[in-house]
This record gives structure tokens, sequence and C-alpha cells, in this order.
């Protein structure tokens, strides 16, 4: 799938937010730009907030449920202090993958990413273009889940993994995606904490790296592209010091 549109059927995804009081100004005009791509794509959208729960694990599982209900065949999570290219997140519903997602930078000057790459074993990052696509991605060990997500199958087949973070009525059970806390002598928040189990269990964890992800303060952007920040790098092609040839 490379539109969002199935037959004739529009692909039906939940964009699902907590925040404790509102989204930042930011996320809420990157969200306006980005309705007329996403309809042109054929993309059913709504959009799922919970609003002031102190427990981000439990506002992102209670909106996981409603989007479930609501017949979200993608699930997208999007944190409010996040803005984006309106091609961006139509590139994130339509790339193949039951878990995918965009890496965004640390709210400091140093530009540093959260989330880790899976490596070669010749140390260099793993990557593929996405099925059926031009989509470079990349396989990652750690995401986070700011700008991630998860398809319906993907959602049912961490549930078959782990009963033990099923909760609620029995016939309709809410599913602890982002079930944190201690493990083998480690606390692991709650994004990392989804990727290891998620990996657990077979699935494969991947990156959209040419996004533009602004992660914003209260009054400050941080605007990276993991990319070109790739590109950047020691040995890469936009590297300074690299001798031409």
């Amino acid at each position: 799938m490379t539109n969002g549109v199935q037959g004739n059927k529009p692909h039906r995804v939940a964009f699902c937010t907590p925040t404790v009081t509102k989204p930042l100004p930011a996320y809420l005009d990157a969200m306006e730009a980005s309705i007329p791509a996403l309809e042109a794509a054929g993309i059913d959208h709504r959009m799922v907030f919970e609003i002031g729960s102190p427990y981000i694990s439990a506002a992102r599982a209670t909106m996981l449920r409603k989007a479930l209900d609501d017949g979200a065949e993608t699930v997208v999570f999007l944190d409010h202090d996040l803005s984006w290219r309106p091609e961006d997140l139509v590139a994130l519903v339509t790339t193949p993958g039951d878990v995918v997602g965009g890496l965004y930078r640390f709210k400091k000057d140093d530009e540093e990413y959260m989330g880790t790459l899976a490596l070669d074993s010749a140390g260099r990052p793993r990557g593929r273009f996405a099925e059926g696509t031009e989509t470079l991605v990349l396989h990652a060990e750690r995401i986070p889940a700011g700008f991630m997500k998860i398809t319906r199958q993907g959602v049912a087949r961490f549930m078959r993994a782990y009963p033990e973070l099923q909760y609620g009525d029995a016939t309709s059970p809410h599913i602890d995606l982002f079930n944190h806390g201690a493990h083998e002598g480690v606390w692991w928040g709650e994004d990392y904490a989804f990727s290891r189990r998620w990996l657990g269990c077979g699935g494969e964890l991947l990156i959209i790296p040419d996004l533009d992800l602004n992660h914003h303060s209260a009054d400050r952007a941080y605007p990276g592209n993991f990319n070109n920040f790739l590109m950047r790098c020691p040995g890469g092609a936009l590297d300074p010091n690299r001798e031409a040839t």
C-alpha cells in the first residue's frame, strides 16, 4: 500500500495524542496543514486525545482502545510537542510495516536523536526500501513513540505475545503497549520498553530517516532530519572532512 487506499475503501487511521493540558500551537498547525494531504491520499482520519492523565502509558492504552473500537486499521501516536511536514505524516501512515516511526531530536543544543539503530556486522545501519515503495527505511533497536504508527495486526500480535499486559473488559481489553519499569536490573521508559517487547515477539522496528520533525519547547523549536544528520556524520556523503573521490 503506497497511497492509503485499499480498492475503493479508504484506509482508516486514528491519530492519538496524550497531553496534560492542550497540544502546542506548532502541533495544531502541523495537523491542520496535513488534513488536505491525508484526504488526497485517501486516508480516512480520526483524532483521539487523552487530556490530563499523568500516566502516559495509561493514556496511550485508553486512546488505543478507543481507536480500535472505531475500526482504525492503523493507529498513529503523536506527541503534543512535535510538528512535521504534511507529506511526512502521509509517509508514516502509508509506508508498509506493522511498526514504523521517525526519530526526532532531544530538546538540547547538541543535535542528538532519540532511538538507536540496528547495525550490521560492519557497524553500518541496516536499511532497505519498504516493500512496494521507493521509501528508504532503516531497522532500529529502539524508537520513540512520539511519531510512530502501529497497525491493527501489530496490536493483535503484541496482545497474543503479552497477555499479562491486558486489562479491563475481557471482550475488548485494553493493552498496555507502553508498560514501563524495571527489567533485568535496568529501568526502562515506556518507548524503549515497547521497542524491547516488540522485537521480543519477532516484530520489526522500522524508521523513515528522511523526515523533517521539529521538537518544541514552550519558546523554541529543535528542528531535525535524521537522514541529513547521518549524511553529515563522519564518512557520510555530507561529511565536511570527507575526501573528494
